[in-house]
């Protein structure tokens, strides 16, 4: 190992579901909902990782992600806030890199104005 990077090979042997798992780790998403993210993609989460699908899954089921952004938890002192404007960041960047369209921004309404001229 060369300062504090990890030999490519590391990363060669990840699976689909430690892949999704690590790329979504900090969005408190569950075992479960990584299940549910595989199935719906059929992809085998022991595999070695295909990341451009990994990611489409990611995409497609970004639903799931959001469920858990949009619960609030408190109890007895403690609790659980999501960072909503990091998640819509990290969502931005990936349909940036799918070239794909991005399904949480708001569509600019054409409206007709016309009577007021």
């Amino acid at each position: 190992m060369v300062g504090n990077h990890r030999p490519f090979y590391i990363f060669s042997r990840m699976t689909n579901r430690e892949y999704i798992s690590k790329t979504l780790s900090g969005f408190g998403i569950s075992d479960d909902d990584v299940d549910i993210i595989l199935l719906k993609a059929d992809l085998d989460g022991g595999m070695i990782v295909e990341v451009e699908k990994a990611d489409d899954a990611i995409y497609n089921r970004i639903s799931i992600v959001l469920k858990e952004a949009t619960q609030n938890v408190s109890e007895g002192g403690y609790s659980v806030s999501w960072n909503v404007p990091a998640l819509r960041l990290y969502y931005s960047q990936l349909c940036y890199e799918l070239k794909k369209p991005n399904v949480l921004e708001p569509k600019p309404k054409i409206r007709n104005k016309s009577h007021y001229w």
